[in-house]
Formats: structure tokens, C-alpha cells, sequence
């Protein structure tokens, strides 16, 4: 298991940080209402949720989150790094939930082979696409926010950008990456991709890479970021060529992220906790119902980057 994406707990902000007003238009559909709707739910249903490790600080806020919104006594719980699949076997046999609820990929992979047909819900795992969901029985809450608005939001903060690089394993994200050229192209930033199988690669990778583009956009792949020394060494490499890193997660913020677009886990899990009673009628994949956007302007300002400064009203945290 990837101990960056499970086990490596986000630095709290750092004392230049500071906060912002709401989101821009491209991220409306993250509306307070829709956070409300949410948490709004009745604590009537009938569910099991399988967290594939419940010792990863993200999986923990999302189930957290969705506990406190269905109900503690609607609900069994089952780690599946400590249960393993004979334990999830006993489970499914010993309960009669509804629904089933799947934290993380790991969670769902063995669900969707011991549990054929019955209702799912899957959250918080890396390119879901992957996985080839059923839409009549799987309803999924994509773990980032769409490759549009993301490329959307680049632009919006650094209008002269016109060319971004990603690095990526394509057996985790194949559909992600072309999914990013389709949106570059809407956005009118072109999307240029290395490939790598081996987290050994990634330096030669991203040096050809930097030579190419105005920055770097770093996405969840559990092959580049194989653990905190490789996340320390593609930032490092970032650095040296004075390229920007775009990204996920406010971990990298220590690391030197000059742009976060996070979503917001507790969001995930009441959001989760909504498909959960609305199964039936929910549309097949959402996407994060919030977000949170982090600006390292000292970073900016250290490459002597053009940004947009009307933008910085739309940033909930800057780094100065």
C-alpha cells in the first residue's frame, strides 16, 4: 500500500496562510445548498461499509463524516486491511445491508467480486474509470475534481499557461490522462504526458518533460508518488528547472505546490452518505461536492510567474 497517498497526514497551513472568498464559476456546482442537502440526510438506512485501511487519515475523515451523517446505528464497519477477504466474506453473509460502501479502490475490487449485483457506492479512490463499473448497481463520487475545471482553474490563476506536463503509470491512469488532453483542448492549454511503469523512471521522465511545458501537474499514481522520498525527489527536480507543480493535495504544500486543488473529504463522506439513501434514483458518477484552493504566492513570486491578482478573491488559503 502507497504510504504517501494513505499514510502521509497533510502539514497543518503554514503561518502565512491565509483565507479567501468563494470559489469562481467554475466551481459553482460546489454550492453550499448541495452541502446542506447532504448533510440533511435521514439516518434511517441500512449499510455496510468496507474502508480498504482505515488507518489512512483520508479514508477516516470521509467514513467519519459519513457516520456522523446516516447514523452509527444504521451502519457495520469493516477494515479491510485487518479483515481481509475472509473477513469481508463473513461479513457479507452476516449482513444484509441494503447498500454497500466502498472506501477506496482496494475496498471496492473485492466487493465488486464477492458481491455481484448488489447496490455499491465507491468514494475516494484513484481513477475509478479503471475499475469498469456497472452503473445499474455502482454509484461513484470521482476522487478529484473533473480534468476541465481543473485546467479551467490553472488558467484562470496563470492566464499565460499554455502548456502543462504530467507523469503517470498508464495501468492507473490511461482514461485520466486522455480524459485531460480532451479538456486542454476545450481549455486551450495543451496536456503533455510522460509515461513511466516503474517509480525509477520518473526523473528521466520529468526531465524531458520541463524542457516542454509551463508547468507540471501532479496527480494521484501510487508509481510516481511511490512513497514520501519519491514526492521529495519530483519536487526537488521541479525546483531545479523553476517549474510550477499543480496538484491534489495540500500535503505537497510543504514540498513547494505552487497550486492545491483539493476536495474536501468530510464533503465526500456526507455526500456518500446521500447516494446511500438515494441509490436508486442517484445518476451513476458525481463529482466532489467541495473543494478547497491553496495558492503558495511565494512560490509564484520566487519564478517570477505572471499570475492573475483579481484571482486571488477565489483562493480559500495563500502562502506568503
Amino acid at each position: 500500500m502507497n504510504p504517501l497517498f494513505h499514510k502521509w497526514r497533510p502539514r497543518s497551513r503554514p503561518p502565512g496562510g491565509s483565507g479567501g472568498a468563494a470559489l469562481t464559476p467554475a466551481l459553482v456546482f460546489l454550492a453550499a445548498t448541495v452541502f446542506l442537502a447532504f448533510a440533511a440526510v435521514p439516518r434511517t438506512a441500512k449499510v455496510l461499509v468496507i474502508n480498504s485501511d482505515a488507518s489512512v487519515a483520508k479514508y477516516g475523515e470521509v467514513q467519519d463524516a459519513f457516520r456522523e451523517t446516516i447514523g452509527a446505528d444504521a451502519m457495520t464497519q469493516l477494515d479491510l486491511s485487518k479483515a481481509g477477504e475472509s473477513g469481508l466474506k463473513r461479513a457479507l453473509a452476516a449482513d444484509q445491508a441494503g447498500v454497500i460502501y466502498c472506501i477506496g479502490g482496494n475496498a471496492y475490487q473485492m466487493v465488486a467480486k464477492l458481491a455481484k449485483g448488489r447496490p455499491i457506492v465507491l468514494s475516494t479512490a484513484i481513477n475509478w474509470q479503471r475499475f469498469k463499473t456497472d452503473p445499474r448497481t455502482t454509484r461513484v463520487i470521482a476522487n478529484e475534481l473533473p480534468a476541465v475545471v481543473q485546467l479551467t482553474l490553472f488558467r484562470h490563476f496563470f492566464p499565460k499557461l499554455q502548456r502543462v506536463g504530467t507523469v503517470y503509470n498508464p495501468a492507473i491512469n490511461k482514461q485520466w490522462f486522455e480524459q485531460a488532453v480532451q479538456a486542454g483542448k476545450e481549455v486551450g492549454v495543451e496536456v503533455i504526458g510522460r509515461t513511466v511503469t516503474r517509480s525509477s523512471q520518473v526523473g528521466a521522465a520529468l526531465a524531458e518533460l520541463t524542457s516542454h511545458v509551463d508547468a507540471l501537474w501532479l496527480t494521484p499514481d501510487p508509481v510516481v508518488l511511490e512513497n514520501e522520498a519519491a514526492a521529495q525527489r519530483y519536487f526537488t527536480q521541479a525546483d531545479a528547472a523553476r517549474k510550477p507543480v499543480f496538484t491534489y493535495s495540500s500535503a505537497f504544500t510543504g514540498l513547494g505546490a505552487a497550486l492545491v486543488l483539493a476536495p474536501d473529504m468530510p464533503t465526500i463522506g456526507r455526500q456518500a452518505a446521500g447516494l446511500v439513501q438515494d441509490h436508486a434514483s442517484a445518476q451513476a458518477v458525481s463529482t466532489p461536492a467541495g473543494s478547497e484552493v491553496t495558492l503558495n504566492l511565494k512560490r509564484v513570486q520566487q519564478y517570477g510567474l505572471d499570475y492573475n491578482r483579481e484571482a486571488l478573491d477565489s483562493v480559500n488559503t495563500i502562502i506568503r
